[in-house]
């Protein structure tokens, strides 16, 4: 039995009426999704390699235990790797191209972040099922890991040199994560896609659901949030010192301010782009492993050695 075999007979003998052709609306190396037209609304059919098929797990702890708004899980096929889940929405990203209005994106990072904020004293639900532990004690070697796998950076575009480079800023990447350690913010759930793409707003309840949280790890908070921050100003044309953007930093950083003074938050979060661009370096790779090196590679050509490139020059730029 295939899935889409797997998703019809789940629906169809639990009470739903299918009323169109199974649409496939993504298909990548590292995940495929069909959407089902039933007569009670869209269901979607996600399906991921073995490595990556924690997803549905994740979402039932987030849900139950957490009270998160995340996808309404309705069937999971452990075998298949892949799982039901009901409609929630559309991409906010829609509605924020058209008006681009940063209260909206503000409402979900505030919503993201308690989500965070509540998990930070049970990672071990997470741990325990398998979600990659990349605490910044373990950034350092796990970074050394990949440095090792020689053949497959010069495969994809790195010089030895370059990779040279890159070894000599292990000091530095070692010294930054103590320095993130320092400040009091706990380690949690990292959703290393967070953007407003990944995020579904619901048009009648304006109810925002936060998806795509198969590859979730546990590390430092403030990844998620530089995520977004850039994809705001890839896909918005916000830049630093635009009043919208400083709104959005603002409702990064809120949630903690009782931890920190806003000064140390500040700091803590440029310590912590060097580290993202290394938790960008570990996500590739932990996709090469999922998906096979070639065909991410393929799919994807050069985005190890773009990431890694980053890197060096933000490194060289720190020693000024």
């Amino acid at each position: 039995m295939n899935i889409i075999e797997w998703a019809e007979e789940y629906l169809l003998s639990n009470g739903f009426t299918l009323t169109g052709q199974p649409e496939h609306v993504r298909t990548t190396p590292w995940s495929s999704v069909t959407r089902f037209a039933t007569s009670t609304g869209y269901i979607y059919l996600k399906h991921t390699p073995e490595l990556l098929a924690l997803e549905a797990g994740i979402i039932q702890i987030l849900h139950d235990q957490f009270h998160a708004s995340v996808p309404e899980v309705i069937a999971h096929n452990a075998e298949l790797n892949c799982f039901l889940m009901k409609d929630a929405g559309r991409p906010l990203r829609e509605v924020l191209k058209k008006k681009f209005d940063a209260a909206f994106l503000c409402k979900a990072i505030d919503q993201f972040i308690s989500l965070q904020l509540a998990v930070a004293d049970h990672i071990n639900l997470f741990l325990d099922m398998g979600v990659p532990d990349w605490r910044l004690d373990k950034l350092p070697d796990l970074y050394k890991q990949v440095l090792s796998k020689k053949d497959m950076l010069i495969a994809d575009g790195l010089s030895e040199i370059e990779i040279s480079k890159l070894e000599m800023q292990l000091p530095k990447i070692f010294k930054l994560c103590e320095k993130l350690s320092d400040y009091g913010i706990k380690q949690t759930i990292v959703q290393p896609d967070f953007h407003d793409n990944n995020l579904l707003i619901n048009d009648r309840s304006q109810n925002i659901t936060v998806i795509d949280l198969g590859e979730i790890v546990i590390s430092h908070p403030f990844f998620s949030l530089i995520n977004c921050l850039q994809q705001a100003k890839k896909h918005h044309g916000l830049k630093d010192e635009d009043e919208a953007y400083l709104q959005i930093m603002d409702a990064c950083l809120k949630n903690y301010m009782n931890i920190e003074s806003k000064k140390h938050l500040v700091d803590a979060f440029e310590a912590a782009y060097t580290l993202w661009l290394v938790y960008g370096v570990l996500a590739t790779d932990r996709l090469m492993n999922a998906c096979g090196k070639e065909k991410l590679m393929s799919f994807q050509p050069g985005k190890l050695t773009d990431a890694f490139k980053e890197l060096i020059t933000v490194c060289i730029a720190i020693d000024g």
